[in-house]
């Protein structure tokens, strides 16, 4: 099982990457994709910063945004809009499937509703709960830079707020003992099948 995060930085490439990831699936490779929440997300946050929501508001109104986002990357791949854990793993089969996340988000209340939170940490928890063996970030950079350098491995336990994924992110890879691989998006593909990109190994199994 191989969960890909897509965020809304590679909108323009989607139709590009789902080439590559149902190249990928006729292989006979499961593929999940969770969706950022693109634009959407962004509006959320201006109003939350403004002060017009409060936490819990902005925090549905974030998963919402995933949902938007998967239906508009449902154009390349068959949605999937699962109420349970049990449910999307019987829904899931050999192929791309887009991920709708609000439903099962809400059903399986148990993250922080606070910007903590992005779809970054919800990628993580659903590849987690449902025993996902790779997890992906398809981005529009070229991994994780730290004092302006990318760096290839690095635990989650070194990981500091200037990293490109969300905050709580590392405590759950630390949790469900998962590494999560960061990369430009069109480099998905060479990591899936030689384990070998450039990009940034994030480990949460290990401390290194």
């Amino acid at each position: 099982m191989i969960v890909v995060k897509v965020g809304g930085s590679v909108v323009e490439f989607a139709e590009q990457l789902f080439g590559h990831l149902q190249d990928l699936s006729k292989a006979g490779k499961t593929i999940l994709v969770i969706p950022g929440g693109w634009i959407f997300a962004e509006k959320v946050r201006e109003l939350w910063r403004k002060g017009t929501i409060n936490d819990e508001t902005a925090h549905w109104m974030a998963v919402e945004c995933m949902d938007v986002y998967g239906y508009y990357l449902s154009r390349f791949a068959q949605p999937v809009i699962p109420e349970s854990f049990h449910e999307l793993l019987e829904d899931l089969k050999p192929g791309v499937q887009v991920l709708i996340p609000g439903k099962l988000v809400r059903n399986h209340d148990e993250l922080p509703h606070s910007w903590e939170i992005t779809s970054d940490s919800i990628a993580i928890w659903v590849a987690g709960k449902i025993g996902a063996g790779t997890i992906i970030k398809a981005t529009d950079v070229d991994g994780l830079m730290i004092d302006g350098k990318i760096v290839s491995r690095i635990s989650a336990s070194q990981l500091r707020n200037e990293t490109c994924i969300d905050s709580y992110a590392p405590r759950l890879l630390s949790e469900y003992g998962l590494d999560i691989f960061v990369c430009r998006w069109d480099r998905v593909k060479d990591y899936i099948l030689r384990r070998a990109a450039i990009g940034t190994l994030i480990a949460g199994s290990e401390v290194l």
